[in-house]
């Protein structure tokens, strides 16, 4: 007998598996199918592992994950929204100090309502220090999240600074644009209790409507505007200080040392600055018949060099001028020598 009690058998006319619970005789044994016992002849069953390893198995259904059975939308054509221009937006979050609504944090982010890509650097100056940089890109028609400021750091004089480009090379745009938005107490003000009044979220600050194209630029990397707007602030006779009387035989042009509040300045501010002072004491050196002077104007780019050495050119009583290394200025000093 090959059989015993608990062995599991297979019907072979039905391939239904069930339980020996007897042994009748050497023929026939009891079995259990489905709760229905009976007895059956032994040709009539069989053990289930051969029919069970031999019968194809069904593929496992697919693993889904969450969300799989809700029906996806049919992606939606992309159409280009109208482009309005990329701005600064505010966001107050209200808080009662158990007498009013008062703003306690301030959310900034960058809005991009065009139709193009940029690569942007942006920092928050408060009290002249650097306190937060971000290198990133926000896409056409999105916005990004730039930061949090509390509202009573607005008292610190916060500035922001944007330098934007497009993410995509275009020869026909200019390659950087720069944008300063300082916060105006006042103005502020104003602009959230409207906000409050009318139960908008935020605030826009326009940075740009239209992204710039490229213009022609000369030698020194100024554009015709920009040369015209240095040559009226740099107009000597409406600038020159009655008070500086005395030649000198070192004038250091470091923007530092000429404006307290040269960080507040444009670069072409800053050069006319600089300009006006180098014509005034060549000026002053030339009348008072100095034989020779230094002019510090640092390494940098070139440009404020360049501009010096151009307005030397046109100078008749300037008989030579060199810029080589010196012991004390490097490369940074250009010597003056006068007939």
């Amino acid at each position: 007998m090959k059989y015993t009690v608990g062995d599991k058998i297979l019907l072979l006319h039905s391939k239904e598996e069930g339980t020996v619970l007897d042994i009748i005789n050497d023929k026939m044994v009891l079995v259990e199918v489905g709760g229905t016992k009976f007895p059956v002849y032994l040709d009539q069953i069989d053990f289930p592992y051969f029919h069970r390893f031999t019968q194809k198995q069904a593929p496992l259904p697919p693993k889904r994950t969450p969300g799989e059975e809700i029906k996806r939308e049919k992606p939606q054509p992309k159409v280009n929204k109208p482009e309005r221009g990329v701005f600064l937006t505010m966001l107050p979050v209200w808080s009662h100090d158990g007498w009013d609504d008062v703003v306690d944090t301030l959310k900034f982010h960058l809005l991009n309502e065009t139709n193009r890509a940029y690569t942007y650097r942006f920092e928050i100056w408060l009290n002249n220090t650097l306190f937060l940089e971000l290198k990133q890109e926000v896409p056409a028609q999105q916005h990004i999240y730039l930061a949090d400021l509390n509202f009573d750091q607005l008292n610190d004089k916060a500035r922001f600074e944007f330098k934007f480009q497009p993410k995509e090379a275009d020869l026909t745009l200019a390659p950087e644009l720069a944008k300063t938005w300082k916060i105006k107490a006042k103005q502020l003000f104003q602009q959230l209790e409207k906000v409050r009044e009318e139960g908008k979220a935020t605030i826009e600050y326009e940075l740009f409507i239209k992204y710039p194209p490229r213009q022609e630029t000369d030698s020194f990397g100024f554009t015709p505007q920009e040369k015209k707007k240095l040559n009226t602030l740099t107009d000597v006779r409406q600038l020159k200080s009655p008070e500086r009387l005395d030649a000198r035989y070192e004038i250091d042009l470091h923007i530092d040392r000429l404006a307290d509040n040269w960080r507040d300045l444009k670069p072409l501010e800053i050069l006319a600055i600089q300009l006006n002072e180098f014509q005034h004491y060549l000026d002053l050196a030339i009348s008072q018949r100095l034989h020779s002077m230094i002019i510090i104007h640092g390494v940098g780019t070139g440009k404020l060099r360049d501009e010096l050495h151009d307005i030397l050119k046109t100078i008749p009583e300037v008989k030579f001028f060199v810029n080589q290394y010196h012991p004390f200025y490097g490369y940074g000093a250009t010597e003056i020598f006068f007939k």
